[in-house]
């Protein structure tokens, strides 16, 4: 009936299903070569929940790369669970996995490479050992932790304004963040971790409500609150009991055999040699390092990286200016990760003066002007330096300023020589580091060619270097 298909586009709750039925009818189950109980091939069975595909998951294959998850078609396979996921969800574009226009599709996109890098990454280093397979290191488990904070927040803050991460529909980008989450929040995100981010707790309880992942993930129990009394409360009771049992035989004993005077000597030692046990365990303890001495060695193994990294792109400046005459150079480092006083640090191991004796030389790029980019989580960081001899010519402060207001970022601190500043996170306004960072490195240096301090672009110089971040790899 033609009549009705005006009423069905308005009715997508009647048209999905009649589309599903469609797409189901006829064709074959495609089989799914992964681990069933793992979280990655959850996205790829919700997705096809939501698309009316048949999928059944065995066990076993990976006949393309060696290894699972494949997905068997009757025209080939594809492996990769998130390339299995987008597969699936591209099938039934009415369905609307992946979006209603090319704009949410790269939305989309975007929220699954963060889930993939700034997410699953840290919760699996934190999850992982508590399942037993691997096993813990304090120091990656405790920065782990941090990272996992920082990217629950940016999803907390993002889901204070959005009911699903795109759009006004459920999407790949919440099946794939929903399943990251639900191992984390079923072992190690007890309640008092949870309790700052009620927006993505909301969010989550809105997934799990739907019946495409009820079918799959279940009955998802939520770890309850911190057991402050579980197995290092049990390790505590056992010496209390031998303590117990230690000061009934002691009671005991005077009663059993009062023989001689000597006796309260004895007792006097024994309560001596327990203090200097006691001291002892007291001294064993101390030298257990804290979670702030762990945090501080965690802090300095940082900065060496960094200040590494920053010598050794020193020295590639110093080579790349020399080469093809430039002044002032625009660059981006990785380690600092967007914090902004590793950063200065960085720009800093730069520009020390090079020993061309030492066998590994490190910075000798102060005579060249600088502006250096991180890109973390939270931040874009920028450190914008200008040495003493081209003061005249630059203004370090104005520099860093045009080029902060393209995203409207703001100046932390301003000098002379050295200039710093910050644009924070907007995923309101699609404000992301890592995507706006080359748009600023182009500002900067057109910035510079208004001033005569950069080469201009004419393309019809055949000598003409240019230099980007694929010539300098970290």
């Amino acid at each position: 009936q033609v009549s009705d298909l005006p009423r069905l586009q308005f009715c997508p709750h009647k048209f999905i299903p009649f589309l599903r039925s469609c797409t189901a009818e006829g064709t074959m189950p495609m089989k799914l070569y992964a681990h069933p109980d793992n979280y990655k091939t959850h996205k790829a069975l919700i997705a096809a929940k939501y698309v009316g595909l048949d999928v059944q998951a065995v066990q076993g294959g990976g006949q393309q790369s060696g290894k699972v998850p494949v997905l068997e078609t009757d025209e080939g396979c594809i492996f990769s669970s998130t390339a299995i996921a987008r597969y699936i969800a591209r099938i039934s574009r009415p369905v609307g996995l992946y979006g209603q226009n090319l704009l949410e599709g790269g939305m989309i996109d975007s929220w699954i490479e963060f889930c993939t890098h700034e997410l699953e990454v840290p919760l699996m280093t934190w999850v992982l050992p508590v399942m037993g397979l691997f096993p813990e290191v304090p120091e990656a488990t405790a920065c782990a932790k941090e990272d996992v904070k920082k990217a629950m927040t940016v999803l907390n803050n993002h889901l204070l304004h959005n009911t699903y991460m795109v759009g006004h529909n459920m999407s790949l980008a919440d099946i794939c963040v929903c399943c990251a989450l639900t191992d984390g929040l079923k072992l190690v995100l007890d309640a008092d971790f949870r309790k700052p981010f009620g927006n993505l707790m909301r969010w989550f309880d809105l997934c799990l409500q739907q019946p495409e992942f009820k079918a799959v993930l279940g009955d998802v129990k939520l770890l309850g609150a911190a057991a402050a009394g579980g197995a290092k409360g049990a390790q505590a009771a056992a010496p209390k009991e031998e303590g117990k049992k230690g000061k009934d035989k002691k009671d005991a004993e005077p009663k059993a055999a009062p023989k001689k005077e000597a006796a309260p000597k004895k007792e006097a030692k024994d309560v001596k040699e327990a203090k200097e046990e006691k001291k002892d365990k007291d001294t064993k303890e101390a030298k257990e390092p804290t979670p702030e001495e762990i945090f501080s060695k965690m802090k300095k193994d940082k900065l060496k990286k960094v200040i590494k990294e920053g010598g050794k792109r020193g020295v590639e400046i110093e080579g790349a200016a020399d080469m093809g005459g430039l002044q002032f150079f625009c660059t981006s480092v990785d380690e600092p990760e967007g914090d902004i006083e590793l950063l200065l640090h960085s720009v800093k191991a730069m520009n020390e003066k090079s020993d061309p004796t030492e066998e590994e030389r490190k910075g000798g790029s102060g005579h060249v002007g600088k502006m250096v980019f991180s890109a973390g989580v939270e931040q874009l960081a920028i450190v914008a330096y200008v040495p003493e001899d081209k003061q005249p010519e630059l203004d370090c402060k104005e520099w860093i300023e045009k080029v902060l207001s393209l995203f409207g970022g703001k100046v932390v601190t301003d000098a002379k020589d050295y200039c710093q500043g910050v644009i924070p996170t907007d995923s309101n306004n699609n404000i992301f580091p890592l995507k706006i960072r080359e748009a600023l490195i182009l500002e900067a240096n057109n910035f510079l060619r208004k001033k005569g301090l950069f080469p201009e672009d004419n393309g019809d110089d055949d000598d003409e270097m240019v230099f980007g971040d694929d010539d300098f790899p970290s």
